[in-house]
């Protein structure tokens, strides 16, 4: 009589990863970068990326938005990108808010925390008189600290919690009062 062996392949976790959470992996990583292609001039240059991504990134923005010259060199661009950590990557995206793609008032924005780091009181003074309940001192105190932070980093590519803020909160008192930022603000 033969004696069966018991048979332990099953038994045991796989040592790599499955072929589907692989290409899981990568699609996820794809859409980072078409997402990433997307945006807004100013966040793009915001983001810290490995060198030869970003100028494999700055080569596809450049294309047509439908072509496939764009799609196969944002294909390039994710294979470069699986050889880094994307978590912080995805996090430094997710941190930034919508593109001026996405919402058309960003530019906008961006301008208008420009010109209140920059002007001072009478920006300050000015979006206070259009939104009447808005909180002044929040307000001049985030511009005092974004102005400060701009004052101290000569980097541009550095991060900027403090402009960020302003930039958040803005963006917040705009929406809520449902208005359109005016001309007159954004000189």
């Amino acid at each position: 009589m033969a004696v069966q062996e018991h048979f332990e392949g099953f038994d045991v976790a796989p040592d790599e990863e499955s072929r589907s959470a692989h290409k899981r992996e990568a699609q996820a990583i794809r859409k980072l970068v078409e997402k990433i292609a997307n945006l807004g001039e100013q966040s793009f240059k915001s983001l810290v990326l490995p060198q030869d991504v970003k100028e494999a990134l700055l080569i596809a923005r450049k294309l047509k938005p439908k072509s496939d010259e764009r799609r196969r060199q944002l294909q390039y661009v994710a294979k470069l990108q699986r050889a880094y950590d994307d978590s912080d990557l995805e996090n430094q995206v997710n941190m930034l808010g919508a593109s001026s793609k996405e919402d058309p008032n960003v530019m906008k924005l961006e301008k208008l925390r420009e010109n209140m780091i920059s002007g001072g009181v009478e920006v300050v003074n000015a979006f206070c008189s259009l939104i009447l309940d808005t909180d002044r001192n929040k307000l001049r105190n985030l511009v005092k600290k974004a102005k400060v932070e701009a004052e101290a980093t000569t980097d541009t590519e550095a991060p900027k919690p403090n402009s960020r803020a302003l930039f958040k909160f803005l963006k917040q008192e705009i929406n809520r009062a449902k208005i359109e930022i005016p001309s007159e603000l954004l000189k």
